[in-house]
């Protein structure tokens, strides 16, 4: 190269990279956790250099922003399509659950746990979390269940009890008591 000719800016972006890093990051955020994770580990466990995740994110921070992001958007896509599929409630409670309890499942259910502790004690760190967690999925799971009873009392009851549920799923590796649980509820909601 002459000393006239300048280098190029370096690799283009290649398109979908950043969704495709943002997959894999909260996989593995969901399964090591947030607050102990630095960046170097984060991109090692990726395969990647910590400059290619601050190339698509800025830093750590946002791109803890963007994990959240996705699970919060991937839950609310979940309720929208058990929203539009036309299920008695008792199917659908079943459904959902068999969602949650699947294994795969448990690690990103901790990570939207610790978040929530994480967002109380550092609202700056994750700034509208707890709006976007109460408007969000739980929002749209009440609303869901108010058009289905009729009462918005019943539908926010369910909804707390499946999240109950959910925490009692994390406590006790064996799911028995915590699906005895849900056919007891959803037997009491169709009475």
């Amino acid at each position: 190269m002459s000393q006239h000719q300048k280098r190029g800016p370096g690799r283009p972006p290649q398109p979908g990279r950043r969704a495709e890093i943002l997959h894999a990051a909260t996989r593995v955020v969901a399964e090591r956790g947030v607050d102990t994770l630095s960046l170097a580990e984060l991109a090692t466990a990726l395969g990647c250099s910590t400059y290619t995740l601050t190339y698509h994110f800025g830093s750590k921070e946002r791109l803890l922003a963007a994990v959240v992001e996705h699970v919060e958007t991937g839950l609310q896509a979940e309720i929208a399509e058990l929203a539009s599929a036309d299920l008695p409630n008792a199917d659908l409670l079943r459904h959902y659950w068999r969602t949650t309890r699947d294994p795969g499942a448990r690690s990103y259910l901790r990570l939207w746990l610790e978040l929530l502790v994480l967002a109380d004690r550092h609202p700056d760190r994750f700034p509208g979390f707890h709006e976007r967690a109460a408007t969000g999925w739980r929002t749209l799971a009440t609303d869901l269940l108010r058009r289905r009873t009729g009462s918005d009392a019943l539908a926010t009851l369910v909804v707390a009890a499946v999240t109950g549920l959910e925490l009692d799923l994390m406590l006790d590796p064996d799911p028995a008591r915590a699906d005895a649980a849900l056919e007891l509820l959803v037997s009491l909601l169709d009475r």
